[in-house]
């Protein structure tokens, strides 16, 4: 097999985190309503998820590489997929332990794959979730209605 053939076969994003409440919380500061939706951009540096309600509210979440105790991105061009906001949340607090760290790498093997989730590091138990992904609708990153530019509500949260 080619060198050429065993990089095609590596997933796009491999990351692993060391503390799922922060990320969990700050991943529930945007999410609005219980089926809420969600658009995920990657890039080598980091992750950029996005949210809209009725076309005038956005929120985005910056979660910067450094963030990752191992963050591995191999795509050629920035993957972006949408998700379920909702069940990524209720994913990842099924592997949060009370008062106990537990990693986690979530990876993205490429465009129309499901988002991996599972545990590392654990002795007791083995947890894993897949979540299905969909390719997005077009996001305005940032609106613009009128000719005079005014924007709708915005507001970002950085980690």
């Amino acid at each position: 097999m080619s060198a050429s053939g065993t990089e095609e076969e590596r997933p796009e994003l491999v990351c692993q985190l060391e503390h799922i409440q922060g990320l969990v919380d700050a991943l529930s500061a945007v999410r609005w309503k219980r089926h809420q939706d969600a658009v995920l951009e990657l890039s080598e540096h980091g992750i950029v998820l996005v949210v809209q309600e009725s076309g005038c509210l956005q929120a985005k979440l910056y979660l910067k590489r450094e963030l990752f105790v191992r963050y591995d991105y191999n795509a050629q061009v920035r993957p972006r997929f949408g998700l379920s906001l909702g069940i990524f949340v209720e994913c990842l607090n099924a592997f949060s332990v009370p008062a106990h760290s537990t990693p986690i790498q979530i990876q993205y093997p490429g465009p129309d794959m499901q988002l991996l989730l599972k545990s590392v590091d654990s002795m007791d138990a083995s947890i894993c979730a897949e979540i299905r992904t969909r390719i997005p609708e077009t996001v305005a990153w940032d609106y613009n209605f009128e000719p005079a530019g005014t924007n709708p509500l915005t507001f970002t949260v950085k980690l």
